[in-house]
């Protein structure tokens, strides 16, 4: 009888757990902008309509807790995280931080590769504006973002700013709400791309630094307007 060849390491995936399966659920409506900032996230109401116990939901929202996504307020419940506007520039000022060294860095180490990875990024959010497919938009403005990191090859850079990311997504879904927000985000993707072809890479840099900030000056005026923000 032959013997059974051993098996290769990798060759089984383990198949994710309930509350995995939870958590994924929960977080891509927050990421998405289904579930708004503040909203309180009923154990009870999730539990019912994902047609489980509440255990595993309990379980998934202490997990996107330690994510930066949920917080859990004791005696009062569990909420997607929101910001106050001064929070928010706060915020957006450690992005600039983090995005604009990536972009020297990726400038120095990959900047043949980085211009056209961030074109062909660019072409595909004007595809998807013009589809007004804006869920599509923004997973794309959140890769065009990412080779910036990438591209820096700098392992502590790209550490620090996946710590912000699944924020960064959940921030642009409510703020990019808007026709003139999109148009305005749009440009800025293309300046940068068409700056750094023409070899001027610090004003490059500066319009990268604007384009982060003018989420915080979005988010401060659809809270003046009075728009929820948790």
């Amino acid at each position: 009888m032959a013997k059974a060849k051993p098996l290769r390491a990798g060759t089984i995936e383990r198949p994710k757990s309930l509350t995995e399966l939870v958590k994924e659920h929960i977080r891509n409506r927050i990421i998405d902008g289904e579930l708004k900032l503040g909203e309180a996230l009923s154990e009870n109401v999730l539990a019912a309509q994902l047609g489980i116990s509440k255990t595993p939901v309990r379980e998934a929202l202490l997990q996107l807790k330690l994510e930066g996504l949920v917080d859990i307020q004791p005696q009062r419940g569990s909420f997607v995280f929101t910001m106050n506007p001064k929070e928010m520039e706060e915020f957006c000022d450690y992005r600039i931080i983090l995005e604009t060294a990536a972009l020297r860095s990726a400038l120095e180490n990959d900047e043949a590769g980085l211009v056209p990875a961030l074109e062909t990024r660019a072409k595909k959010m004007l595809k998807a504006v013009e589809e007004n497919d804006l869920a599509a938009y923004r997973r794309i403005d959140t890769d065009y973002h990412r080779q910036i990191l990438q591209r820096a090859q700098n392992s502590y850079l790209l550490n620090a700013h996946a710590q912000l990311e699944l924020k960064i997504q959940a921030l642009r879904a409510h703020v990019t709400q808007r026709d003139r927000t999109i148009e305005v985000s749009l440009q800025e993707h293309f300046d940068i791309i068409k700056l750094l072809k023409e070899g001027l890479s610090d004003a490059a840099l500066a319009v990268l630094a604007n384009h982060i900030r003018s989420a915080s000056r979005d988010y401060r005026a659809l809270s003046e307007e009075g728009v929820s923000l948790g």
